[in-house]
């Protein structure tokens, strides 16, 4: 594998970047967004005057939405001007934004949806305070990860919610890429899965991780789940009517044991990069079993942010220390 690697230091802790159009975008606790152009050019953007809590991007629609303890949620692309959609006095604390132009945010146990296109956010009001958002893929559902389980929004009818419920704190949330399953993270070190067409009859605990499974993404064919949070990298199945329900999950083991932070599925491939918590990053590959090394371990500490360019050919990553990267794989 050809891999350039390009390093980005900010100094300040970093918390999370993304995709969005033709540069990679990282938050930092200062209130910056760092744009870096894949032509290596870098612009720095000041947009809230506290810590940027969370960030979400969109490749396809070249948005950057991001959550503050200013009370804001801003909108804005690498080469736009910053859009205030929320301004409000308590902590904007999550963010989702939609390949199909809808982006969402919360404070408190409110839940705001702004539909592509709309001028005025929707409300909902969540059983709880939020810990995650996410859409699924099949443009259906916006969830929320809250005390009790996932608490879902359907975004034809953003008045009809529903609850899958499961006792306990999550802390992340996710759809299967058909659009079947929502999966959470837990407190407890351990996810949950529903099928939400059936969440009364049809969920379970996935269980038996050291550390708190809090990223998890499915491969690019949509059959296994990996998840981080152990010393091994876990898949699990999601073929078959029930997916992972009273399946068990396969471990991979790389030469050195590191516990893992978070991980990301390569568009258009077998392989998964896994961010750990000492710094350093590696590629999974499902066809050759073999892991691969892309970044070193790093005084900056734990990876806290991966992900993927839409072709699969960059990926970006940050560590909570204030130093990001962005390696040039070429094709995968």
């Amino acid at each position: 594998m050809n891999l350039t690697l390009k390093a980005l230091e900010v100094g300040v802790p970093l918390t999370g970047g993304g995709f969005a159009g033709n540069a990679y975008a990282v938050a930092d606790g200062d209130g910056h967004v760092h744009v870096c152009g894949f032509d290596g050019a870098v612009s720095h953007r000041k947009l809230h005057e506290g810590a940027v809590l969370a960030v979400a991007t969109d490749q396809k629609t070249g948005t950057i939405v991001t959550a503050g303890d200013d009370g804001r949620a801003i909108r804005v692309r690498p080469e736009g001007e910053p859009e205030v959609l929320h301004a409000g006095r308590k902590w904007v604390d999550t963010v989702a934004a939609s390949p199909r132009g809808h982006v969402a945010w919360t404070a408190g146990k409110t839940i705001f949806l702004l539909p592509k296109g709309a001028d005025t956010p929707v409300e909902a009001t969540a059983p709880s305070s939020i810990a995650d958002l996410s859409f699924s893929p099949d443009g259906k559902w916006l969830g929320a990860a809250v005390y009790g389980g996932a608490f879902l929004i359907r975004l034809s009818k953003p008045s009809e919610t529903t609850m899958l419920n499961w006792q306990g704190a999550h802390n992340a949330v996710g759809f299967s890429p058909d659009g079947r399953f929502c999966v959470t993270s837990m407190l407890e070190n351990a996810l949950h899965v529903w099928r939400i067409d059936k969440p009364d009859e049809k969920h379970g605990r996935m269980g038996g991780y050291p550390a708190k499974p809090v990223s998890f993404d499915w491969t690019a064919d949509g059959r296994y789940l990996a998840t981080a949070g152990a010393d091994v990298l876990v898949l699990w199945p999601f073929f078959g009517a029930d997916g992972p329900i009273g399946q068990q999950a396969g471990v991979f083991a790389p030469e050195q044991s590191l516990l893992s932070r978070t991980v990301a599925s390569r568009p258009n491939s077998q392989q998964i990069a896994i961010g750990y918590v000492d710094g350093s990053v590696a590629l999974f590959d499902r066809k050759s079993q073999a892991f691969v090394p892309v970044a070193d371990e790093h005084e900056a500490g734990a990876v806290n942010a991966l992900s993927f360019s839409a072709d699969g050919g960059r990926l970006g990553f940050t560590r909570e220390r204030g130093v990001a990267g962005l390696a040039e794989l070429g094709k995968g």
